[in-house]
């Protein structure tokens, strides 16, 4: 009988659980600050089903959303691409 997993339970290859909560939190902001922006242009309230930081957190660990941790002032060493994924 397979033990059932939680979302808190997961490790993630190369990343900390301090970078794991920048992260999600970072894209979490992102989502909230589309929901807000979708409320005042069309004027409803849109209701949540989840809420963003376990809609962010099924993003990460479904490796949609590219990421890249720079110390400040580094520059990425790629340009940003336009994709799938998104680069937070």
């Amino acid at each position: 009988m397979e033990k059932e997993r939680f979302l808190y339970d997961v490790k993630i290859e190369g990343l900390t659980k301090y970078e794991l909560v920048l992260l999600t939190a970072r894209r979490a902001r992102e989502i909230n600050d589309l929901r807000i922006s979708l409320e005042k242009k069309h004027d409803i309230r849109l209701i949540e089903k989840e809420k963003p930081t376990i809609v962010a957190l099924k993003e990460i660990l479904a490796d949609q959303i590219d990421y890249e941790f720079r110390k400040p002032g580094q520059e990425p060493e790629e340009p940003p691409q336009r994709g799938v994924k998104k680069t937070v």
